[in-house]
């Protein structure tokens, strides 16, 4: 029946049955009538086209044939010569089923498992980039077995040997969970001067934030500290976890509070992080702010209790100098051009050397500048 179809263009499709009088009734993929739109808001799309064509199959008790007949021979479309217009043959089999399972378990992508399966299947056979990321979906249902996500995620982090602490509320939902990894905690051990934190909400289904915090080698490579996930992204709640995940953290696995703390402009966090650890120093990282704006607000609090003249001549004198570096930084000026012997030398020898902390980072705010350009940042000069 299916080859007779495909022959004609066409792909068969069961309307019901009934398994007990072996009785089928048969249409072709685009029969039946679309649903409903319920949000009129979205522009949706259905392959059913209400095509009248229907046959029956069935098999009687004491005969080994089947009696087909048609109830209505007319079609409400074209047939059409791509075989890839029609789903119904591009199914997987068992084989191809438990390929995908093991590919997934293997962390291979859903287009390289479709390069891998196009090479063994049968050029009568067509192969859809969607059915794969739907058989994907089936594995990950499959492995929950029945859990939610987040528990499904506890449970591999316990079997994992992660160290983890979690908080429920009364109706047993997850709130607050925080995890990190013994050999994190090494690293942590070893290079705990500097730590960045910060927080993204958009790489979750449930668009929750997902706070991070990471460590810095000697290497200026970046290391994985822990990861905790927040109710939201207010002062009282980055205290709150603070105070309950991070300082018993710290506590637990003897680490020291870390000297300098990155964070990016998250006014809540750094009021929390302020009244947590009043000795570290928190930097803003990543900021638009020019480098003379950073170092005249960094100066002013030194010079506001001797005077606003003494303040404006002194940066008076220092702004030339501070241009100068901008425009070594920024490529404006090369750096065989710069004398040894110039007095100002000595404010961006370091940087020019370490050029890997000072290096100009994809963005520029300029359009007609290269994307490789722009002004650094305070914590890109540091």
């Amino acid at each position: 029946m299916h080859n007779v179809a495909r022959a004609q263009g066409y792909a068969v499709s069961t309307v019901r049955s009934n398994i007990i009088h072996n009785q089928f009734e048969k249409g072709f993929e685009r029969s039946g009538t679309p649903n409903a739109n319920k949000n009129p808001s979205k522009t949706v799309t259905s392959r059913k086209l209400d095509c009248p064509f229907r046959l029956y199959a069935t098999k009687y008790a004491k005969s080994t044939t089947w009696t087909l007949k048609v109830k209505n021979p007319e079609h409400s479309h074209d047939s059409t010569e791509n075989i890839m217009a029609h789903p119904a043959f591009s199914k997987f089999n068992e084989q191809e089923t438990s390929q995908i399972a093991q590919m997934f378990e293997s962390l291979l992508m859903p287009r390289q498992s479709q390069a891998q399966l196009f090479s063994q299947r049968e050029s009568d056979r067509p192969l859809i980039h969607q059915d794969i990321y739907n058989q994907v979906r089936k594995v990950k249902k499959g492995k929950l077995k029945g859990r939610r996500p987040i528990d499904f995620h506890i449970d591999t982090l316990k079997e994992e040997n992660f160290v983890l602490s979690s908080e429920r509320d009364a109706e047993g939902d997850i709130t607050s969970l925080f995890f990190t990894h013994p050999v994190a905690i090494k690293l942590l051990h070893g290079f705990p001067h500097v730590i960045l934190m910060y927080c993204i909400s958009k790489t979750n289904n449930y668009k929750i934030p997902l706070f991070h915090i990471v460590g810095f080698s000697s290497t200026n490579k970046t290391t994985y500290g822990a990861i905790c996930l927040m109710k939201n992204e207010t002062e009282p709640s980055y205290t709150w976890e603070l105070n309950q995940r991070i300082e018993k953290f710290l506590n637990n696995t003897n680490l020291v509070p870390p000297p300098v703390i990155v964070i990016d402009r998250y006014l809540a966090l750094k009021n929390s992080l302020k009244k947590l650890f009043p000795d570290s120093k928190v930097v803003f990282k990543g900021d638009d702010q020019s480098v003379e704006k950073e170092i005249k607000n960094e100066a002013k609090k030194i010079f506001e209790d001797i005077g606003e003249d003494l303040f404006q001549r002194s940066m008076a004198e220092i702004t030339p100098i501070i241009q100068h570096f901008q425009d070594v930084l920024t490529g404006k000026v090369p750096i065989d051009q710069i004398p040894k012997s110039q007095e100002d030398y000595q404010y961006f020898e370091h940087p020019l050397e370490c050029k890997n902390i000072c290096g100009r980072p994809p963005g520029a705010k300029n359009k007609n500048e290269k994307k490789n350009k722009r002004e650094p940042s305070r914590f890109e000069i540091i």
